[in-house]
């Protein structure tokens, strides 16, 4: 029986192997790259290297978060920032040219702009990037970087208060007094409700990359990467070698050399050592991964795990990388945070709280969430675009699309900004669809995307990697079939590891009787 097994083994370890050897190989690669954003953000992917369906098309895919009418400062002009960067209109939304000079960063993935506000007091503009916060003076057109002390997080938000603004990051909180020089102080308020779980999700997550041991679990993880990409690279030479040199020995008679020989010994011992010693990790990282996508993902969706039983290295920041998006209530003069672990509420200051709205928040996080007015909030996301009235609790949705009820799952637009365009009324934009009325329909002679955008379109490295890891850059091929690719990858490439323990541990064992 024991031999049988060891036959069926040695068949799904070699041929099932053979099959996924590229698919582990991508895998292996950039997941060690994507495990460290900040060394590969300056570098970027050219056009006709991306899919066409990543391209720039009628704002999507968050080329456009939204606008800001000059006014007074700068007559008849309109900025549209966005994943592209910032850009100056007329007010006829006509003319659109780059607005990046000085020291905005250049990089597809720094340049990310995630708010654009106007300080009317000092005619100027306050940007919030991926790479930080940079000011420019309307009338010079020059940006200039703000230093914010200990800072390494994309900036979410920049927030105008009676007598100050509130830049948020990820993880801190930056305060400045309006005044024409800007000098930020960090803040890190607490949290007055403790927060005794943690969504089974981000568990999975934070075990997948490593970042549950912090640093130190990065690099053990990426060391399991490297030796993934050493074990495919291996089982290639080890499988198709030999046959060559059989090849060539009944054509030339020729043999393989010593070097060949030695070569193919140390690939063999190799691949069976490493493969053995770290086995458990990589099963960890494919069982973990396989779980991170759909349809696995939704039998962890609404998972908890208690704290206690979480084997991690507890941030002492509680917003360590939590917060994906903020407004303030001027009603209730504080602030109000879209986080990971839920919605948070309070004064700079003072430890927030944890609020409890009647609207699902879609798993990526809030893309609409600010005040329309003292007591009426817009909360939007993947899941919908509604208008909350805090006084009566209740909601309504400014979407006029009749959506199929899926539990859990996503709107049919994917709501990713909402925007007021002069003279022109209110648009949604969906993050395939791009700019559309409130029925979901797109309108693209509103706002046209300019050639040149089209043209000098590159996307950031990371998120190209990013794409390919999660096998979504197959979408435009293979359509909806794409998300079976890494739940089914993650499930036989445990397989083959568990073929190949086995194989390792059955000889093992019988060369010590």
């Amino acid at each position: 029986m024991k031999h049988l097994l060891f036959i069926i083994s040695r068949w799904i370890h070699k041929y099932l192997g053979l099959i996924f050897l590229l698919f582990l190989a991508w895998m292996s690669i950039s997941g060690v790259l994507l495990n460290h954003p900040k060394q590969i953000e300056q570098f970027s992917v050219p056009g006709f290297l991306v899919p066409k369906n990543y391209h720039p098309a009628n704002w999507n895919r968050s080329s456009l978060k939204g606008i800001v009418q000059t006014e007074n400062l700068k007559a008849d002009s309109i900025i549209l920032f966005g994943n592209q960067g910032v850009f100056i209109a007329d007010s006829v939304m006509g003319g659109i040219t780059p607005f990046m000079n000085g020291d905005f960063p250049e990089a597809a993935r720094k340049r990310r702009t995630n708010q654009v506000i106007i300080d009317k007091k000092f005619g100027r503009l306050l940007a919030a990037t991926n790479s930080g916060l940079f000011s420019c003076n309307i009338n010079s057109s020059i940006w200039q970087e703000i230093h914010l002390p200990e800072n390494e997080d994309e900036l979410r938000k920049i927030l105008i208060l009676p007598n100050e603004f509130v830049v948020i990051s990820e993880s801190a909180f930056y305060t400045s007094e309006i005044k024409k020089e800007l000098q930020f102080k960090r803040l890190v308020p607490g949290k007055k409700d403790r927060v005794t779980s943690k969504p089974l999700f981000s568990v999975f997550f934070e075990l997948h990359d490593g970042s549950i041991w912090g640093l130190p679990g990065r690099l053990i993880w990426d060391a399991a990467g490297i030796v993934l990409f050493f074990l495919c690279v291996s089982a290639f030479y080890i499988w198709y070698y030999p046959k060559k040199w059989k090849r060539r020995y009944k054509r030339k008679q020729r043999r393989a050399s010593y070097r060949e020989k030695k070569s193919y010994s140390f690939l063999f011992r190799y691949h069976k050592k490493l493969g053995w010693y770290f086995a458990i990790l990589l099963i960890v990282i494919f069982v973990t991964g396989a779980f991170l996508r759909p349809p696995l993902l939704i039998t962890i969706a609404r998972g908890k795990v208690n704290k206690k039983w979480y084997p991690a290295i507890e941030n002492k920041n509680p917003w360590h990388h939590k917060i994906r998006n903020a407004f303030y209530d001027s009603e209730k003069d504080q602030l109000v945070l879209d986080c990971g672990d839920g919605i948070w509420a309070g004064k700079l200051g003072k430890s927030f709280e944890k609020q409890k709205l009647p609207i699902r928040i879609f798993a990526m996080g809030a893309t609409v969430f600010e005040e329309e007015k003292p007591g009426i909030w817009l909360l939007g996301s993947f899941g919908g675009l509604q208008r909350y009235h805090v006084a009566q609790h209740k909601t309504e949705s400014l979407l006029q699309i009749e959506e199929t009820p899926r539990r859990g799952g996503p709107g049919s637009l994917l709501v990713t900004s909402f925007i007021q365009i002069p003279d022109n009324g209110n648009y949604v934009l969906g993050h395939y669809k791009g700019l559309c009325d409130l029925k979901g329909n797109p309108v693209p002679k509103i706002l046209e995307v300019p050639q040149f955008i089209k043209d000098n379109y590159k996307m950031p490295l990371w998120n190209f990697l990013f794409e390919l890891h999660n096998a979504r850059i197959f979408r435009g091929w293979i359509g909806g079939f794409y998300m079976l690719i890494i739940p089914l990858g993650g499930i036989l490439g445990t397989l083959i590891l568990l073929s190949g323990v086995f194989d390792y541990w059955f000889v093992k064992r019988k060369k010590k009787k």
